[in-house]
């Protein structure tokens, strides 16, 4: 639903694609490099965005990593204190 509403919202954009190499390549063709900050920009704005996002949310500040798996045979190459809290 996502790829789909991006398309339909994106797609009357002139010079607005879903692949960076293509956008780029393109751009470097063209001589032209109007656009390509945003995909510079975009990426780590969204990520701090969300992770403040989540961060706020109900039950956020719980979350110590963001490893997916923690064992108890291999400690965190985070150091998250994960092995500490648990025990």
């Amino acid at each position: 639903m996502l790829v789909t509403a991006s398309i339909v919202i994106d797609a009357p954009l002139p010079g607005m694609s879903l692949n960076p190499a293509r956008t780029t390549g393109s751009a470097a063709w063209a001589g032209t490099w109007m656009g390509a900050w945003m995909y510079l920009v975009a990426p780590p704005l969204g990520m701090l965005i969300a992770t403040e996002a989540y961060r706020r949310a109900p039950g956020g500040p719980s979350v110590r990593c963001a490893k997916l798996q923690h064992d108890g045979t291999q400690r965190c190459i985070f150091r998250c204190g994960y092995a500490t809290a648990v025990r």
